[in-house]
Protein backbone atom coordinates (compact mmCIF):
# COMPACT_ATOMS: atom_id res chain seq x y z
CA UNK A 1 0.00 0.00 0.00
CA UNK A 2 2.82 2.47 0.68
CA UNK A 3 4.11 1.71 -2.77
CA UNK A 4 0.66 2.99 -4.34
CA UNK A 5 0.72 6.32 -2.09
CA UNK A 6 3.96 7.03 -3.46
CA UNK A 7 3.00 6.10 -7.02
CA UNK A 8 -0.30 8.13 -6.34
CA UNK A 9 1.55 11.55 -5.26
CA UNK A 10 4.44 11.26 -7.33
CA UNK A 11 1.43 11.15 -10.08
CA UNK A 12 -0.08 14.12 -8.77
CA UNK A 13 3.17 16.09 -9.04
CA UNK A 14 3.82 15.01 -12.34
CA UNK A 15 0.03 15.96 -13.42
CA UNK A 16 0.47 19.17 -11.73
CA UNK A 17 3.85 20.08 -13.65
CA UNK A 18 2.58 19.27 -16.66
CA UNK A 19 -0.60 21.65 -16.39
CA UNK A 20 1.77 24.61 -14.74
CA UNK A 21 4.56 24.40 -17.21
CA UNK A 22 2.98 23.13 -20.86
CA UNK A 23 5.12 22.43 -23.62
CA UNK A 24 5.82 25.27 -25.74
CA UNK A 25 4.43 25.60 -28.85
CA UNK A 26 5.86 26.96 -32.44
CA UNK A 27 3.49 28.64 -34.46
CA UNK A 28 4.25 30.54 -37.83
CA UNK A 29 2.43 34.31 -37.96
CA UNK A 30 2.65 35.59 -41.45
CA UNK A 31 0.51 38.55 -41.84
CA UNK A 32 -1.38 40.41 -45.03
CA UNK A 33 -0.67 43.92 -45.19
CA UNK A 34 -3.89 45.95 -45.01
CA UNK A 35 -5.01 49.86 -45.21
CA UNK A 36 -6.54 51.65 -42.04
CA UNK A 37 -9.68 51.77 -43.94
CA UNK A 38 -10.11 47.89 -45.17
CA UNK A 39 -8.93 47.26 -41.53
CA UNK A 40 -12.08 49.47 -40.16
CA UNK A 41 -14.26 47.39 -42.32
CA UNK A 42 -12.74 43.77 -41.75
CA UNK A 43 -12.88 44.65 -37.96
CA UNK A 44 -16.16 44.31 -35.49
CA UNK A 45 -14.39 46.75 -33.23
CA UNK A 46 -12.70 49.62 -33.73
CA UNK A 47 -11.40 51.82 -30.67
CA UNK A 48 -8.90 54.14 -28.67
CA UNK A 49 -8.47 52.61 -25.02
CA UNK A 50 -6.12 52.38 -22.39
CA UNK A 51 -5.91 48.91 -20.39
CA UNK A 52 -6.58 48.86 -17.40
CA UNK A 53 -6.41 45.55 -16.63
CA UNK A 54 -4.05 42.67 -17.87
CA UNK A 55 -5.75 39.50 -17.23
CA UNK A 56 -3.63 35.95 -16.58
CA UNK A 57 -2.82 33.66 -19.17
CA UNK A 58 -4.83 30.69 -20.14
CA UNK A 59 -3.40 27.94 -20.54
CA UNK A 60 -6.73 25.75 -21.20
CA UNK A 61 -6.78 26.73 -25.01
CA UNK A 62 -5.00 25.35 -27.92
CA UNK A 63 -3.17 28.27 -27.94
CA UNK A 64 -2.51 30.57 -24.38
CA UNK A 65 -4.68 33.37 -24.40
CA UNK A 66 -4.99 36.58 -22.24
CA UNK A 67 -7.71 38.92 -21.66
CA UNK A 68 -6.82 42.71 -21.45
CA UNK A 69 -9.51 45.62 -20.49
CA UNK A 70 -9.83 48.53 -21.73
CA UNK A 71 -11.10 52.11 -20.70
CA UNK A 72 -12.41 53.14 -24.10
CA UNK A 73 -11.85 57.01 -25.26
CA UNK A 74 -13.61 57.02 -28.47
CA UNK A 75 -14.80 54.58 -31.04
CA UNK A 76 -15.48 53.99 -35.01
CA UNK A 77 -17.00 50.67 -34.77
CA UNK A 78 -18.45 47.55 -32.64
CA UNK A 79 -18.13 49.37 -29.12
CA UNK A 80 -20.62 51.69 -26.67
CA UNK A 81 -19.99 50.79 -23.36
CA UNK A 82 -16.48 52.67 -21.47
CA UNK A 83 -15.05 49.60 -20.65
CA UNK A 84 -14.50 46.56 -23.19
CA UNK A 85 -13.09 43.07 -22.65
CA UNK A 86 -10.44 41.60 -25.53
CA UNK A 87 -8.76 38.56 -25.70
CA UNK A 88 -5.47 38.21 -27.78
CA UNK A 89 -2.84 35.09 -28.07
CA UNK A 90 -0.35 36.06 -25.34
CA UNK A 91 2.80 34.73 -26.93
CA UNK A 92 5.66 37.09 -29.06
CA UNK A 93 5.36 38.00 -33.29
CA UNK A 94 6.49 34.78 -34.15
CA UNK A 95 2.92 33.08 -33.00
CA UNK A 96 1.42 36.17 -34.15
CA UNK A 97 0.91 37.16 -30.26
CA UNK A 98 0.25 41.05 -28.89
CA UNK A 99 0.72 42.48 -25.71
CA UNK A 100 -0.92 45.25 -24.41
CA UNK A 101 0.81 47.64 -21.75
CA UNK A 102 -1.24 48.33 -18.58
CA UNK A 103 -1.82 52.12 -18.19
CA UNK A 104 -1.03 52.85 -21.77
CA UNK A 105 -3.32 53.27 -24.65
CA UNK A 106 -4.02 51.85 -28.44
CA UNK A 107 -5.47 52.17 -31.42
CA UNK A 108 -7.32 49.16 -31.14
CA UNK A 109 -8.82 46.41 -34.06
CA UNK A 110 -10.65 43.74 -33.08
CA UNK A 111 -13.25 40.80 -34.42
CA UNK A 112 -15.65 38.74 -33.25
CA UNK A 113 -15.02 35.58 -32.73
CA UNK A 114 -17.59 32.15 -32.79
CA UNK A 115 -17.91 32.65 -29.22
CA UNK A 116 -18.78 36.80 -29.74
CA UNK A 117 -15.62 37.31 -27.43
CA UNK A 118 -13.46 40.55 -29.16
CA UNK A 119 -10.21 39.21 -30.34
CA UNK A 120 -7.11 40.54 -31.33
CA UNK A 121 -3.93 39.78 -32.67
CA UNK A 122 -0.73 40.30 -34.45
CA UNK A 123 -1.99 40.63 -37.89
CA UNK A 124 -4.76 42.87 -36.66
CA UNK A 125 -2.68 46.46 -36.50
CA UNK A 126 -3.01 47.89 -33.31
CA UNK A 127 -1.32 50.78 -32.68
CA UNK A 128 0.55 52.02 -30.11
CA UNK A 129 -1.70 56.12 -29.47
CA UNK A 130 1.41 58.40 -29.43
CA UNK A 131 2.22 56.24 -33.21
CA UNK A 132 -1.28 56.60 -34.28
CA UNK A 133 -2.45 60.15 -35.63
CA UNK A 134 -1.54 59.43 -39.14
CA UNK A 135 -4.43 55.87 -38.86
CA UNK A 136 -6.70 57.99 -36.41
CA UNK A 137 -6.92 60.66 -39.40
CA UNK A 138 -7.45 58.04 -42.13
CA UNK A 139 -10.39 57.07 -39.56
CA UNK A 140 -12.19 60.08 -39.86
CA UNK A 141 -14.71 61.30 -36.96
CA UNK A 142 -15.00 58.38 -34.08
CA UNK A 143 -18.34 57.50 -33.73
CA UNK A 144 -18.68 57.74 -30.16
CA UNK A 145 -16.49 59.67 -28.29
CA UNK A 146 -16.19 59.07 -24.17
CA UNK A 147 -18.60 61.11 -23.00
CA UNK A 148 -21.25 59.51 -25.29
CA UNK A 149 -20.01 55.80 -24.09
CA UNK A 150 -22.04 54.32 -21.94
CA UNK A 151 -21.51 52.89 -18.51
CA UNK A 152 -20.25 48.83 -18.86
CA UNK A 153 -17.56 46.53 -17.20
CA UNK A 154 -16.77 44.30 -20.08
CA UNK A 155 -17.35 41.12 -20.09
CA UNK A 156 -15.81 38.10 -18.14
CA UNK A 157 -13.85 37.68 -15.27
CA UNK A 158 -9.75 37.65 -16.47
CA UNK A 159 -8.95 35.85 -12.75
CA UNK A 160 -11.65 33.16 -13.53
CA UNK A 161 -9.11 30.65 -15.23
CA UNK A 162 -6.43 31.46 -12.39
CA UNK A 163 -9.02 30.83 -9.48
CA UNK A 164 -10.00 27.56 -11.74
CA UNK A 165 -6.46 25.93 -11.88
CA UNK A 166 -5.26 26.82 -8.49
CA UNK A 167 -9.03 24.94 -7.07
CA UNK A 168 -7.78 21.92 -9.13
CA UNK A 169 -4.34 21.84 -7.27
CA UNK A 170 -5.88 22.31 -4.04
CA UNK A 171 -8.56 20.01 -4.74
CA UNK A 172 -6.06 17.26 -6.12
CA UNK A 173 -3.59 17.67 -3.05
CA UNK A 174 -6.15 17.82 -0.58
CA UNK A 175 -7.13 14.56 -2.23
CA UNK A 176 -3.86 12.74 -1.85
CA UNK A 177 -3.68 13.72 1.31
CA UNK A 178 -6.85 11.89 2.57
CA UNK A 179 -5.88 9.01 0.62
CA UNK A 180 -2.96 8.89 2.29
CA UNK A 181 -4.37 9.52 5.99
CA UNK A 182 -6.27 6.11 5.23
CA UNK A 183 -3.13 4.39 4.24
CA UNK A 184 -1.59 5.45 7.36
CA UNK A 185 -4.55 4.61 9.44
CA UNK A 186 -5.12 1.13 8.20
CA UNK A 187 -1.49 0.46 8.67
CA UNK A 188 -1.36 1.42 12.48
CA UNK A 189 -4.10 -1.48 12.88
Amino acid sequence: MRRFVTVFMLAIFVFAGLVSFPPSRAFACSCVDSSIPQKLQDASAVFVGKVAHKGFSSFFTARETRQYSFKVERAWKGVATKRVTIQSIDGDASSCGTGFKRNHTYLVFAYQDEHKQLRTSLCSGNIPLIKADDAIAQLGKAEIEGASLADGNGEGDPSLNLFLYISAIVLVTAAGIYVWKIYKRKRMR
